[in-house]
């Protein structure tokens, strides 16, 4: 099978490098973005999905660090997108199933 060679890009090269410099700066990645919203994640009560914001202070503070620091596409929208997949902000509305596993899984 053949194997396709690729130069890496200048972006990604970029975004790498940030990358390693916030690790080495904060020792992980993880600790770097967590300390926005002080090691602890944001349960939200939302009742409908047009409660749910694409933005919050939060995520628009990141996202001028991380452009600061030579990430790109970073916006507040992609960053608050982030936030709610690694379980920094909890958006699942009142009714869902999950809202009541992920609030017991923080308490115990």
């Amino acid at each position: 099978m053949a194997q396709v060679v690729r130069e890496i890009t200048n972006e990604e090269r970029l975004c790498a490098q940030a990358f390693l410099a916030v690790q080495k700066e904060f020792g992980s990645f993880d600790r770097y973005v967590w300390q926005f919203v002080d090691g602890k994640p944001k349960l939200n009560r939302r009742r409908t999905m047009a409660d749910v914001p694409t933005t919050s202070p939060e995520s628009d503070a990141l996202s001028k660090d991380l452009k600061k620091r030579g990430f790109r596409f970073v916006g507040s929208t992609i960053v608050y997108a982030f936030r709610q997949a690694v379980g920094m902000v909890d958006d699942h509305l009142n009714s869902c199933f999950a809202k009541t596993r992920v609030k017991t899984e923080l308490h115990q």
